[in-house]
């Protein structure tokens, strides 16, 4: 047994004789051990991003310390120090060199790399970003047995917020498509609806679009984990839960089964033009960072049709097709005329019974102080809608397709209000 300690210390035991045989010193705190498989040899990962080999036999010092992703300096001196190296496996193989796998270890003058995992492979060193901290790798070899020849085929990294597992079997270390569900939470949920007792056919309908849109570029391999037993829920009928997201985004779940399984994504942005950096100013006096955000949707299951309500006061209205389409998108604008009264609110000294419902009210306080600074600038907003519908055709996917965008503009100055109930009858079309 190894243990390595923060002042540099590696201990290595005899569970036998339970004893201590032999100690090694080094002067960078120590992050992890990892054993060659013979049992000879170990590696160690450091606080200044260094990794170094020993041998059981001579351990008095390394007999090879590396810094990964340090520059080497002209003039001879060792290279520059680099972030901690927080875990190091070391996995060998029969026909090609060992590999060296670490999380952390990049260099300190890159200030917003992401979480990455580096592989080496004899000389060639790969880095693989990650979209959220890495909490943990483990890696898949084809032996259980520690002293044979490791023969690793995959990398699982677990992150805060997702599962991902690397292919090592392809040059270019493609990720596994993951079975599991995605992160719901990719971007922040703003709205949910639950349906239950769907028509049959909706799931798979729903499944073969989404499935189209699947990204490249995945390792063509079966997801290399397997083990326990997938129960299928208890209900038989058909359940669908759809998420409306911060971005913009709609997800469609399927609900049946134990997990949310996600069937297909409408990305609700794609109707509008994409804003410039400077016009984000325009809409700021409804919305702060999300202009996009869903805040209502209506679906009836029946006749397919979708509806969005956003937060920068418009409607979408989507039918379902199964053929791709490049079409104009029909807008509508509608021009609502509205007196902003002050909120009344209670005398200080009668506490409000429901604290939270007293919190969503100043929003339209928010509204009517914001319209004024727009009034100062001379000039007067009218007529103008949030955001920009597309003019030009659009290529739509099979799948929701946008049929109509309603917007609420702009009257006198004031910005319009947001839309805050939602109702369709499908059968009047």
């Amino acid at each position: 047994l190894l243990i390595g300690y923060e002042n540099g210390t590696v201990v290595f035991w005899d569970l036998r004789s339970k004893r201590a045989d032999l100690r090694a010193y080094y002067d960078e705190a120590i992050h992890s051990v990892a054993w060659h498989h013979e049992g000879k040899q170990f590696m160690c990962s450091h606080s200044d991003g260094s990794l170094t080999l020993w041998n059981l036999k001579s351990p008095n010092r390394p007999f090879q310390t590396t810094i990964p992703h340090g520059k080497i300096q002209r003039d001879g001196k060792k290279p520059e120090s680099c972030k901690p190296i927080l875990k190091v496996e070391y996995k060998t193989c029969k026909n090609s060199e060992p590999f060296v796998i670490f999380s952390g270890g990049l260099s300190y003058d890159k200030a917003c790399r992401r979480p990455s995992l580096t592989i080496m492979h004899g000389k060639a060193i790969t880095v693989l970003e990650m979209d959220h901290p890495i909490v943990d790798f483990l890696t898949l070899c084809e032996t259980p047995y520690p002293n044979e020849f490791q023969e690793p085929y995959a990398v699982v990294v677990l992150l805060e917020k997702d599962l991902i597992v690397v292919d090592l079997t392809q040059s270019n270390f493609p990720i596994f498509e993951n079975p599991y569900p995605i992160d719901i939470h990719e971007s922040p949920v703003t709205c949910t609806e639950y349906f239950a007792d769907c028509p049959p056919d909706l799931i798979p309908v729903l499944y073969s679009v989404g499935a189209k849109h699947k990204k490249q570029g995945y390792s063509n391999k079966e997801w290399p984990i397997s083990g326990g037993a997938w129960n299928l829920g208890a209900q038989t009928y058909p359940e669908i839960i759809i998420t409306g997201h911060a971005d913009g985004s709609v997800k469609f779940w399927d609900a049946s089964a134990i997990t949310l399984q996600m069937l297909y994504k409408l990305k609700t942005s794609k109707v509008f033009e994409k804003q410039k950096s400077g016009e984000g100013k325009a809409t700021a006096e409804i919305v702060e960072e999300d202009p996009f955000a869903v805040q209502m949707m209506y679906w009836c299951p029946e006749s397919r049709i979708f509806c969005v309500a956003g937060v920068s006061a418009y409607v979408v209205i989507y039918r379902f097709s199964k053929h791709e389409v490049n079409t104009e998108i029909a807008s509508l604008e509608v021009r609502l005329q509205y007196e902003v009264e002050d909120i009344i609110t209670p005398e200080p000294e009668i506490i409000p019974q429901f604290p939270d419902a007293s919190s969503q009210l100043p929003s339209l306080k928010s509204l009517s102080g914001s319209t004024n600074t727009v009034a100062c600038e001379g000039m007067m907003k009218d007529s103008i809608p949030c955001l920009s519908v597309k003019t030009r055709p659009v290529r739509m996917p099979p799948g929701y397709q946008a049929d109509l965008v309603i917007q609420l503009v702009w009257v006198d100055g004031e910005p319009p209000q947001q839309v805050t109930s939602l109702a369709v009858n499908s059968a009047y079309g």
